[in-house]
This record gives C-alpha cells, sequence and structure tokens, in this order.
C-alpha cells in the first residue's frame, strides 16, 4: 500500500475538517451570540487547547513511531493500554459522531438549497456515498479532497469579494440572546478538532515523525487566521439579529452564491469522509490491540489494507446518530468527547516530560507548562460547558479504566507508567533517607536463603501470612561454582594484555533453580505482595548469604528479618548458627521456622507466644504474632513460666499491660505457668505454632529440643532492636 505525505495524509484532512460545517453554518450565529470580541476570544479560548494538544502530538510523535490509531495510538503506548482503551471508546465515538454532525450540516445546506427534498434520504444518501468512497481506499478518498480544497478556497475567494454597502458597526461583545457563553463555546468548538482527522491517519503516513507536526501544526495556524477573517467579515456585514436567525447566511451575502453553496456542500462532505476514513482506524486499532468485544472482525484489513468492516460499523453508528440528533444537539456531547481525548494527551506528555526518562528525548521539544496548560484547559472547558456531564464522562472512563485493570493486559511495548511509579519511589527513598527509621514504621521486610527451592514449596504460605498485606519477602538461592586454576590465569591474561575477561556462559543448572525460584514466588505476587527472588553464584553458601545480606541491606527499603528453616538433621546445626551469625552482624531480626513433620500448621488457629518478663526479644515475637494471628483470625495465648506462686500474680499483672500496651485482641489470653521451664513445656495449652524467643546463649540443638517438648510447629526469633510492639 503506498503511504502518504504531509499535505495529503494530515495538512489536507485537517484543514478541510476544521474549515468545515461550524465555519460556514455556525460560525455567524456564534457572531451574533457573541459579537465579534467575543468571537474572537471564543476562538483563542478553542485554539488554546488544540494548539498545546497539537505541540503534545508533535512531542510523541517525533519521539517514537505512531502507528495506526492516531490519538488512541498515541495514549496506549504511553499511559498503558488500560488507559489507551478507556479514552480509545470516547475518541472513537466523537469522531463517530462527528460524521454525524457534519452530515447533518451537509443535509441543511442541502435544505436550504431545496426546500422540498427529504432531510431523511439527503442524509442517508450522503452516507452511503462516503461509505463507498471510503471503501474504495484511502489513497481515492484523499485524491477527492483536493477538489473539495479548490472549491473551499474559491468560496472564501467569494465570501470577502462581497459588497458590504451600509455596513452596521462592529460589535465587540455581544448580548448572546439565544445562548450562553459556554454554551455557545460547546456549539464552536467542534469546529478547531480537525487535527484528529489528520492524527487518525497515522498508520497511513510515510513519516509520521515528520508530517504529524509539520502538517497539523501548519493547518491550525493557517485555519486560525481564516475564522478570525471570517468572523470579522460576518461582524462587518450583517447585523446580530440576522446572524442569529440565518444559519447560511455565508450563502446569502457571497458574491457567488453557487461557488459558496457547493463550498458548503464540499466541506462538509469532505469532514464527513475524513471521519468514515479516520474512526475506523481507531476502531482497528483498538482491535489489533483486543482491547474491545469482537476485536478479531473489527481488526481484520482487505489486501489493500483497508479495515472493511470496521468502517461499515462505522457507518452503522453514524445512521444511528443520524435518526437520533441534529447539529445543534451532536455538537456539545462531541465537545466533550474530544475534550477528553486532548486532556489525556496532555497528561501522557507532561508526566514523560515531568519524570524525566531518558527514552522520552523527541526531536520536536515542548516545555512542560505547553501539556499542563492544554490539560487544566481542557478540564475546565469540560466542566464550564456542562459539569455533570463532564462528571459522568470522567467517572466512565475512570471505571473503563479499572476494568481493564482487571483484565491485565499485555502490551509489547513499554509505558510512561512504570517509570513514573519508579520517579515516585527514588522520590520517595531520597525523602526517606533524610529521615531516621522509626519502630512506628516498622513492617515484616523478610529475606530468605533458599537452599533447594523445590523443599520450600509448603512453607510459602506461611510467609506469605507473615508478610500480608503491606510486608516484603525477598528470596535468593546461590549456586555453587567453582574457578578452575586454568580459568584464573585466562582471565588474569586477557585483563593483562588489554583483552577482556572471558565471558561466562550460565549452566543450564542456573536457568532451572532461577526458574524454580520464580515460581515459588509466583503465588505470592499473584496476591499483589511485593516479592522478588534472584539466584548468585559463589563458592560458598554461607558466603553467598553474607555478600547478598551486606548488598540488600544497603538498599532502599532495606529487609529487616532474616527469615531460616530449621532442618531435621541435627548434623545441620553448626551451619544454620553461622546463619544467625550473619544475621546478627547485619543488625537484623531473625526468625527460625521448625516445621512439624507431620501436622505442620495445623488448622492456622491458635498461637502460643512464650515470653520472659525481662526478655529482650519480644517485640519481634509479638509482631509477628500479629500478623499470624490477623491473617489466621486466630487466637493468641501469652505464656509466661514463673518458678512460684508468688511471682504469678506479678507476671499476669504484666502481661495484661503488656496487652494493653501492645493494642492486642481483647480475646487474647494470659496464661501463668508454674514450675520449671522445661518441665511445663508439656502441658502448656495445644497451638498450631508456638513462638519463642531466641536468647544469646541458645543454640541449635536447644531450639530441636523445644519443638520436640511442645510437639508443634515453632518459630524463633530475635529482635534486631529496631521494632517495638507498643510503637
Amino acid at each position: 500500500m503506498k503511504k502518504l505525505g504531509t499535505f495529503a495524509g494530515v495538512f489536507t484532512p485537517t484543514i478541510l475538517t476544521i474549515l468545515g460545517v461550524i465555519m460556514y453554518l455556525r460560525l455567524g450565529w456564534v457572531v451574533g451570540n457573541a459579537g465579534f470580541g467575543g468571537a474572537v476570544v471564543i476562538i483563542l479560548l478553542a485554539k488554546l487547547i488544540t494548539v498545546t494538544t497539537g505541540l503534545s502530538i508533535a512531542a510523541i510523535a517525533t519521539n517514537t513511531r505512531v502507528r495506526a490509531g492516531g490519538s488512541y495510538a498515541l495514549i496506549s503506548r504511553s499511559l498503558g493500554l488500560e488507559a489507551g482503551s478507556a479514552v480509545g471508546v470516547p475518541l472513537y465515538l466523537s469522531q463517530t459522531l462527528g460524521g454525524a454532525m457534519y452530515i447533518s450540516g451537509f443535509t441543511e445546506a442541502w435544505i436550504a438549497l431545496f426546500p422540498a427534498h427529504d432531510p431523511v434520504i439527503v442524509g442517508v444518501s450522503v452516507l452511503f456515498l462516503v461509505l463507498g468512497v471510503s471503501l474504495l481506499g484511502v489513497q481515492f478518498a484523499m485524491r477527492t479532497q483536493y477538489i473539495i480544497m479548490f472549491i473551499i478556497a474559491a468560496s472564501l475567494v467569494s465570501f470577502f469579494s462581497a459588497e458590504s454597502g451600509a455596513a452596521p458597526q462592529i460589535q465587540i461583545w455581544g448580548s448572546f440572546p439565544q445562548a450562553s457563553f459556554w454554551a455557545v463555546f460547546a456549539i464552536f468548538f467542534p469546529a478547531v478538532t480537525g487535527i484528529e482527522a489528520g492524527a487518525a491517519m497515522s498508520g497511513d503516513l510515510k513519516d509520521s515523525k515528520k508530517s504529524l507536526p509539520l502538517g497539523m501544526l501548519s493547518a491550525i495556524a493557517v485555519s486560525f487566521f481564516i475564522y478570525l477573517a471570517v468572523a470579522f467579515y460576518l461582524d462587518r456585514l450583517a447585523g446580530a439579529d440576522a446572524l442569529v436567525a440565518n444559519t447560511t447566511i455565508m450563502l446569502d451575502i457571497s458574491r457567488w452564491k453557487l461557488v459558496v453553496a457547493a463550498g458548503i456542500l464540499g466541506a462538509t462532505l469532505s469532514s464527513a469522509l475524513g471521519s468514515v476514513v479516520g474512526a475506523p482506524r481507531t476502531l482497528m486499532a483498538m482491535g489489533s490491540d483486543k482491547v474491545i468485544p469482537f476485536y478479531r472482525l473489527f481488526a481484520k484489513k482487505t489486501k489493500a489494507g483497508e479495515p472493511v468492516y470496521s468502517i461499515i460499523f462505522t457507518a452503522g453508528a453514524i445512521l444511528v446518530s443520524l435518526l437520533l440528533g441534529d447539529l445543534n444537539s451532536i455538537a456539545p456531547l462531541l465537545t466533550m468527547f474530544f475534550l477528553i481525548t486532548y486532556a489525556t494527551i496532555n497528561v501522557a506528555v507532561a508526566l514523560q516530560l515531568g519524570i524525566g526518562i531518558p527514552s522520552f528525548r523527541p526531536r520536536f521539544k515542548v516545555h512542560i507548562s505547553i501539556p499542563i496548560i492544554g490539560f487544566l484547559w481542557a478540564l475546565v472547558v469540560m466542566f464550564m460547558v456542562n459539569p455533570i456531564f463532564a462528571g459522568i464522562a470522567w467517572l466512565l472512563i475512570i471505571a473503563a479504566y479499572l476494568i481493564q485493570v482487571k483484565r491485565e493486559l499485555q502490551a509489547p511495548w513499554g509505558d510512561v507508567r512504570s517509570g513514573m511509579f519508579l520517579a515516585m519511589a527514588e522520590w520517595s527513598a531520597r525523602q526517606s533517607e533524610n529521615l531516621k527509621s522509626h519502630p512506628k514504621t516498622w513492617k515484616p521486610n523478610i529475606m530468605v536463603p533458599v537452599e533447594d527451592p523445590l523443599t520450600w514449596i509448603h512453607r510459602m504460605g506461611f510467609l506469605r501470612d507473615i508478610i500480608f498485606p503491606s510486608g516484603t519477602l525477598r528470596l535468593f538461592s546461590v549456586k555453587i561454582v567453582e574457578e578452575s586454576f586454568n580459568s584464573i590465569i585466562r582471565n588474569f591474561s586477557n585483563r593483562l594484555f588489554g583483552r577482556g575477561a572471558e565471558l561466562a556462559e550460565r549452566s543450564p543448572e542456573h536457568d532451572q533453580k532461577a526458574s524454580q525460584l520464580a515460581d515459588l514466588a509466583l503465588p505470592l505476587k499473584q496476591e499483589d505482595l511485593l516479592v522478588t527472588s534472584s539466584l548468585i553464584e559463589c563458592r560458598h553458601f554461607l558466603e553467598g548469604i553474607s555478600i547478598t545480606a551486606q548488598v540488600m541491606r544497603s538498599m532502599y527499603f532495606p529487609p529487616n528479618i532474616m527469615f531460616f528453616s530449621m532442618s531435621a538433621d541435627r548434623s545441620k546445626d553448626t551451619r544454620l548458627e553461622d546463619m544467625i551469625s550473619i544475621a546478627v552482624r547485619e543488625d537484623m531480626g531473625i526468625a527460625v521456622y521448625s516445621q512439624h513433620p507431620k501436622n505442620a500448621l495445623g488448622n492456622s488457629k491458635i498461637l502460643n507466644v512464650w515470653l520472659r518478663r525481662l526478655s529482650p526479644n519480644k517485640d519481634l515475637a509479638i509482631l509477628m504474632a500479629i500478623q499470624l494471628n490477623q491473617n489466621w483470625d486466630g487466637h493468641l495465648n501469652f505464656i509466661t513460666v514463673v518458678a512460684n506462686q508468688d511471682e504469678a500474680d506479678r507476671a499476669r499483672a504484666a502481661q495484661e499491660r503488656l496487652i494493653d500496651r501492645a493494642r492486642l485482641p481483647a480475646s487474647t489470653d494470659t496464661v501463668i505457668l508454674i514450675g520449671n521451664f522445661k518441665e511445663v513445656l508439656g502441658i502448656a495449652p495445644a497451638a498450631d505454632l508456638n513462638i519463642f524467643g531466641i536468647s544469646n546463649d541458645l543454640d541449635g540443638n536447644t531450639m530441636h529440643d523445644l519443638a520436640d517438648a511442645v510437639n508443634t510447629s515453632c518459630l524463633f526469633v530475635k529482635d534486631s532492636g529496631g521494632e517495638s510492639m507498643v510503637a
């Protein structure tokens, strides 16, 4: 398929849509209501939106290849498929309603010339005419517009050549006899939305980076001066009453009426053709991205590249609009849909400029104030025109966005959202770095050394219950590697003689273990928890833990708990104690989990928390118990062992104070056991998990003995000093 250049693909459809039905059939009405000065203000305010949006489109277009879909493609490639599809539907509707409005304008002008004709038959006939032309292909449609451009130029010459006679006095500001300022603005605004006609052809351009900015901005500039000149001449050649009463006054006061009549019919016909050519391409693009129902049908194209089913569907939608509304009722609705689209385009550019991502480096540079002004002004105008409809429109778009988010759409391209969230995280990190960490901000951020990922599958649910809903989990494992003597010599020689070191290839074992770690993390990620997994290569497992702990502790949002699983094999206790020493050295909290071989966590309901009166590790024990109790919807038992009855009352009072200060559930039970600690373990209340503090002299063998004595799964914890149960 032959591609279009700047003049044929962008400038021509843009300028013909701008110099269309509103200029010929409603600009006189605007001047009659607002006066020449008011009309100038309305034109400037409307152009402010399209100029800023045109500049924003130019910036995006010179930063990336704009595919088919025009503004939809710009938004979806910048803000993601969810935002693109949420705005794409009103964009498509605006283009479709635009087609209906232009055909209504053609019908209005035709009936003014031939009053005896049936307006319904005229409108339907025009629709089938532009449908037939569009089905013949975009190249044929573009060629017909050259003829129409010549006719419009001739009609403007005829209008500006009109004899003024006894011209009435120029009215600077009108009395708005038929409509308020913003109602007049809403009727006029579709006149300046022709940039969509050019943007919609993005997929048919030879060089969209060059053609979109040049074609749109030049069309905006040329049309601006034409509108000012036409408004001035209308105010000069006719009085306010005549301008308000006669919508075809340009025809009546021109020198050669037939030429102006041809211009009106040609302009409205070309604008309608632009909609029937452009709107289906937006629908086709949404179909290609699978964001709308029946996407396969709408995404289909002929061998010539024409979206034939989208064209036919669009023609049907225009027919329905024609039968339900007229020019004055369609124009305000069209204004609202276009304003939504323009606001979103400006947001996309403002975000990319604001977060300063390196990938956004357009050749056509704009200052960040331009898209911000465009967005804010579009938003203000929406609510000034119709605050109720504006509010409903934004609520519908937000709802559509949330629905698409739930669909978890996957796009092959990146978008600005990841950069935006990263920028927010970086800003937050810089702010948090300036503030001292406080126990009030504590939450479980756990790092877990995983020797064999396959043995951890049944422990992931327990980890989930500790961190849910706002904690984090970092899984890592170590692949043991041994560097041969020959490899060391080769790498040293390469560096010595200026060559790069040998590139190490990842072994299948490496990839397999990394994949197993990722599989462990996946179920928790699906619950929207922050979980990461990584595999490092090192000569020794303990060395890998030490290096990883040092690196993670120096990161933003560092982990605060090292979580270990205690093996039933007591011969591994020495290595467990060594790993605990690494965590102590890094000032991290410690959690050692011993899972019961048969019962595991039982019903995940009852927790026993063993507390010594002067224990240095009660804060982390209680905080972990709170997390688990909330996620289990369980029951807490606080257990203290004392030597005699005299100490029991003091211990119970101390526990009650602790429960109150820690804001624990009122159902929490205080349990005081009298006797020797090891002897009373067997008579403690039944539980699914027992939590013990790790004392300075507690070793692996003692942890095994405690787990055997209570005959349940156990969690042994040690404070880092940064926790506080009363914070």
